[in-house]
């Protein structure tokens, strides 16, 4: 399937969240993620995720992505749907026999998803580099239309502002 996404640093994720809650957005999840990514020489990449809920039990995935390095605001690309699995070896074993052997990064975040209709909101905060990331995907002309509500959202004196 194609994602269709704008991606962008935000300095603070509050209004955000703000938008969300005002605009009746579900809150489908907040965890805690700890993620590898491997490339391929197909331009693709493996992304080995492990979401640690606040209750209930650890999930182990992999899913699949093309590469895109670029800093665009926008992008389409490939992406596969997250297979669960156990076998952290078989896993491994996997991934290294499709090529996927070229590091790319590893990193530790809190993600929040909202979801209202055919728009998610991913919300990541980057526990090393303190990054805040915006990702809002789903349907093209849904996601264009709620972006040009909130490109102009900003934190002045501790209030949203649009």
């Amino acid at each position: 399937m194609i994602e269709y996404e704008y991606s962008f640093k935000v300095k603070s994720l509050k209004p955000y969240i703000e938008y969300c809650e005002k605009n009746n957005y579900e809150l489908k999840s907040d965890t805690k993620q700890i993620g590898r990514v491997l490339k391929a020489d197909n331009n693709t990449v493996a992304r080995i995720k492990i979401d640690l809920p606040k209750k209930g039990t650890p999930r182990k995935v992999v899913d699949f992505k093309d590469a895109d390095d670029s800093k665009n605001l926008v992008k389409a690309r490939r992406e596969s749907l997250p297979l669960a699995f156990e076998d952290e070896e078989a896993v491994e074993s996997i991934l290294e026999f499709l090529g996927y052997n070229k590091k790319d990064g590893s990193y530790i975040r809190r993600r929040r998803v909202f979801v209202k209709g055919n728009v998610t909101f991913e919300m990541d905060y980057y526990v090393k580099s303190r990054n805040k990331v915006m990702a809002i995907e789903g349907e093209k002309t849904e996601v264009d239309k709620v972006y040009q509500e909130i490109k102009h959202i900003e934190l002045k004196n501790g209030e949203l502002r649009i």
